[in-house]
């Protein structure tokens, strides 16, 4: 005769078994919602190795350009356009637009402006960009690109996005437009100067630099003026200085600059016996040396310190009047008293080829 204790624990010993069997088939089994925690000194290598079945791996795919339009306004250029990111990576740095002249050559590159398109989505963006009046003048068709953040001066070989090439206008550049070529450092002994001419309007504090700069290298090269003045002896430091104008110029090509000359003292006009015009990469940020020596020429006669109380007579900005040679004859403005249509998809595969 069992008892009936005995015969309960038989009945829970085989409840137990059937369980453990049914576990033991792959049956899901609650886990304990809280654990006990780990010993500090313990690594736990359960998991190790495991991936997370939640976690996707990020995909980056080049950014696509679409819908681009080009406004010009005067010094400045409005530009819209929408980018795509086809990839599950979140895309983001700088918006580039790179201005090539009528052989490839890159004339300037501008950063647009910041930007962040998430992974499988589509964003629209408008900038306005700075540019010289001169090399807009010159740029034959226009590249577009991404890059990192403040990466846009590295160039296309570091783009983060499909490259899209245009004219002025906004239309597809033609197939047969000469490829893009890398810019090449410029230097002080590419430029040659002529035609000095420093001028005060009467008795007032308005003196005026007009200068002619040619570039006289095999490639493009581009610079800024800087007019440093002297007193004392051959090989004194400079008494005052005054930056003269920016310009970036092709093979061959003369520019003719125009503008105002200030000092930190006018007095010092009264001083001042020599001066010398400067034409580098860097402009007033380059030293003289045996390759930067500069256009020498003595101050005028008739320049001197400006009497208190004398106004010039008013005049417009001399950075307005630009003499291009006829290499620069082309005007693009020309083409832009029309609404300048978006490029379409055919734009983005004449870019990608």
């Amino acid at each position: 005769m069992m008892r009936s204790d005995q015969r309960r624990g038989n009945v829970l010993g085989v409840l137990l078994l059937g369980c453990a069997a049914v576990w033991g088939a792959g049956c899901k089994k609650e886990q304990p919602q809280a654990s006990a925690p780990v010993d500090a000194g313990v690594v736990a290598v359960a998991d190790a190795g495991v991936p997370d079945a939640g976690t996707v791996a990020k995909v980056v795919k080049p950014l696509r350009f679409s819908d681009v339009a080009l406004w010009p306004q005067g010094t400045t250029v409005m530009v819209t356009y929408t980018l795509t990111n086809p990839g599950t990576a979140q895309g983001r740095g700088d918006a580039c637009l790179s201005l090539l002249d009528d052989q490839g050559r890159v004339i300037e590159v501008k950063r647009m402006g910041g930007i962040t398109v998430k992974g499988g989505t589509t964003d629209s963006f408008e900038d306005k960009v700075s540019l010289g009046v001169t090399a807009w003048k010159q740029t034959r068709t226009v590249m577009l690109y991404t890059a990192g953040d403040n990466r846009c001066s590295s160039g296309v070989l570091n783009a983060t996005s499909e490259l899209l090439r245009l004219l002025p206008t906004g239309q597809p550049a033609p197939a047969d437009a000469p490829a893009p070529q890398a810019p090449q450092d410029s230097q002080a002994t590419d430029f040659e100067v002529s035609g000095v001419e420093l001028i005060q309007a009467g008795l007032s504090d308005d003196y005026t630099l007009t200068y002619t700069v040619k570039n006289v290298s095999g490639h493009r090269a581009a610079g800024s003026g800087c007019l440093r003045a002297y007193v004392g002896p051959e090989g004194a430091p400079h008494l005052e200085e005054s930056p003269e104008g920016d310009f970036n110029l092709a093979p061959g090509a003369s520019e003719t600059i125009k503008d105002f000359v200030i000092f930190d003292n006018d007095r010092n006009w009264d001083r001042v016996t020599v001066l010398r015009l400067f034409t580098s990469p860097y402009g007033c940020a380059d030293y003289a040396d045996t390759d930067n020596t500069g256009f020498k020429f003595m101050k005028p006669a008739s320049v001197h310190a400006p009497q208190e109380g004398v106004e010039a007579e008013p005049a417009g900005d001399p950075e307005d009047e630009t003499g291009m040679d006829s290499s620069d004859a082309h005007d693009p403005e020309e083409e832009f008293h029309h609404e300048p249509p978006a490029s379409d998809d055919a734009s983005s595969e004449t870019a990608g080829n």
